[in-house]
This record gives structure tokens, C-alpha cells and sequence, in this order.
């Protein structure tokens, strides 16, 4: 058995997912992150286009399951169904009255629209951050800084548990099975990921491919 890592940007060139569904087709089952369904990328975009209608987003998408999974490959989703609070916004200073006010899943949701918006205003070079690089430890004191945090404890430590419990799930029923396991997050969950299957398990690391998720051009 053997676990296929997708680090994922969740917005980027067409081109970038259909690499992504079509190495998705050699697995037996898929881990993906999020809830079936219209993304909040895709509806963020649609936003960032109705208001921003410039074109300046150059063929950058917002992630969907239409055009990363493949059909007929069963797909698990560790996340929290829609009706649960998939954050808890109470404890941040400042975002109390508005956690009240608007819900729990309002950061998550301001989050998307401002990349949108600034795909729409900059084009693809909004997305071109040093905050984008993901390592297994911080490298940076400003990495260090925003890992630990207390917004980033709260919005990935819980997702990385159940994330993880599954492909602990998955290792235990099927560990003797000649299959590959498809592992769809964000790039921020591989860590927990990677670190947390050597961990139990003494998985190592085979091989890594490059894939280009977007240009500037």
C-alpha cells in the first residue's frame, strides 16, 4: 500500500487539475479535503469576475471536484459536514461580536474572497508569496510565527486529526493490499500528513514530481 500526496493550491491554471485527475486515476481511493459540491473557490471566483469583470485572472480557476476527481474512484472526505462549525471563531481577540453576528465560517469565506479579488485586480502574481512554500519545519522566524499562531492552531490542528484518522483507517483495513491511496488537501496539511505516517507507521518518501500550477506570463 501507498499513499499518493497532492499538495494542492486552490487556485490555479486549469491545466494544473487536470494533471492532478489524471494521476488521481491510478489510485483506489481518494482522501479529499472539503465537502462535495460547489467549492467556496468557485464561488469566489464568480464573485471576483461579476465585480472585477477585467479578465486579469489570466485562466486562473478556483479548485473543483468536476475538474480534479476523476469518476468511479471512490472519494472520502474527513471533514466536518456543512452543518457543523468548522471553526470557531470565538476565541480570536477582535473576531468575537463578528463570529457571533455572522457565523463561523466567516474568516474562511473572507479568506477566498480577497484571493479572488486580488487574482481579479493583480492577476496571477497575487499568488506568487513566500507564504505559499510549504516545509516540514519552519524555516523563518515569520514561518515559525505564523504556524503558531493561534488562528492557524485552530483552523488546521483539528482538520490534520481527522485527516489523518482516516488514512490511519484506511493503513489498518487495507495495509496489505497492493493500492494507492490519493491524498487531495492543501499544501499546509502535508506535513501532518507525511510526519504523521513515518510517524506510525515508517512510511518513507519514494519519489516527487513537479507539477506547474500556474504561469505568470
Amino acid at each position: 500500500m501507498q499513499f499518493a500526496l497532492f499538495p494542492m493550491l486552490h487556485f490555479a491554471a486549469p491545466s494544473f487539475y487536470a494533471q492532478v485527475r489524471r494521476r488521481l486515476q491510478e489510485c483506489a481511493v481518494i482522501v479529499a479535503e472539503g465537502v462535495s459540491g460547489p467549492s467556496l473557490q468557485e464561488n469566489a471566483m464568480s464573485f471576483a469576475n461579476r465585480y472585477f469583470p477585467r479578465g486579469r485572472q489570466r485562466g486562473i480557476v478556483g479548485q473543483s471536484d468536476e475538474a480534479t476527481l476523476p469518476e468511479g474512484i471512490p472519494v472520502i472526505r474527513p471533514e466536518v459536514p456543512p452543518a457543523e462549525p468548522a471553526l470557531d471563531l470565538r476565541g480570536i481577540p477582535g473576531l468575537k461580536q463578528l463570529a457571533a453576528l455572522a457565523g463561523v465560517n466567516l474568516a474562511l469565506v473572507t479568506s477566498v474572497h480577497v484571493i479572488s479579488t486580488a487574482l481579479a485586480i493583480a492577476g496571477p502574481r497575487a499568488l506568487c508569496s513566500k507564504d505559499l512554500e510549504i516545509h516540514d519545519f519552519a524555516f523563518t522566524a515569520r514561518e515559525e510565527q505564523i504556524a503558531d499562531s493561534r488562528l492557524s492552531h485552530m483552523v488546521m490542528d483539528d482538520r490534520d486529526q481527522k485527516l489523518l484518522a482516516e488514512l490511519v483507517r484506511l493503513h489498518e483495513q487495507r495495509c496489505h493490499e497492493p493500492i494507492t491511496v490519493g491524498v487531495v488537501y492543501g499544501a499546509a496539511h502535508m506535513p501532518a500528513v507525511s510526519n504523521g505516517l513515518m510517524e506510525r507507521y515508517r512510511y518513507r518518501p519514494r519519489n516527487a514530481e513537479w507539477m506547474t500550477a500556474f504561469t505568470q506570463g
